[in-house]
């Protein structure tokens, strides 16, 4: 009886200890877009971003090798998003996987908002996000466009948010 109550009880932990992750997880993403909104480039290139970062999409991808890459690359992409009258990017909703206690995967579909208010085309755009843990803190390692219709499923210690 006490083995069985032990390993309920490891079970319940290691459970709450996922769900945990998972809303950490998912707290960072919803930070690091409050810091990309706020135009705050060297806090993300520093705190939210670990490089190098990986940075795919379509058929495409490069690596942010540090801080100064990655500067410049949220720079670069300030300049293009500015062209299109952008004000702000909305998360719409997020699917957190927690694949280890240092590892999550989090699919963002999100929109980009211009001076009016209204979405820029694409109106929704999704990145799949790689968190690693560092020092207790989820960072982004790397993030990938993909097509919205296809979403990762998780196992039971994933969650949606």
């Amino acid at each position: 009886m006490k083995r069985r109550l032990l390993a309920l009880c490891l079970l319940v932990a290691a459970g709450t200890t996922a769900a945990d992750d998972a809303a950490d997880a998912a707290a960072a993403l919803h930070g690091y877009f409050e810091a990309f909104n706020a135009r705050q480039i060297d806090r993300i290139a520093t705190e939210i971003y670990s490089t190098p970062v990986h940075v795919g999409g379509g058929a495409t991808h490069r690596v942010l090798a540090d801080a100064d890459a990655a500067a410049a690359n949220l720079a670069d992409l300030y300049a293009a998003i500015d062209a299109q009258a952008w004000r702000e990017s909305r998360i719409l909703d997020l699917v957190v996987c927690i694949a280890s206690r240092t590892l999550a995967l989090v699919d963002t579909r999100y929109s980009r908002i211009d001076a009016d208010g209204n979405p820029i085309p694409p109106a929704v755009r999704t990145n799949l996000y790689v968190l690693q843990k560092l020092e207790g803190a989820w960072r982004i390692v790397a993030f990938y466009a993909h097509d919205e219709t296809q979403r990762p499923g998780c196992p039971a210690a994933g969650i949606a948010g």
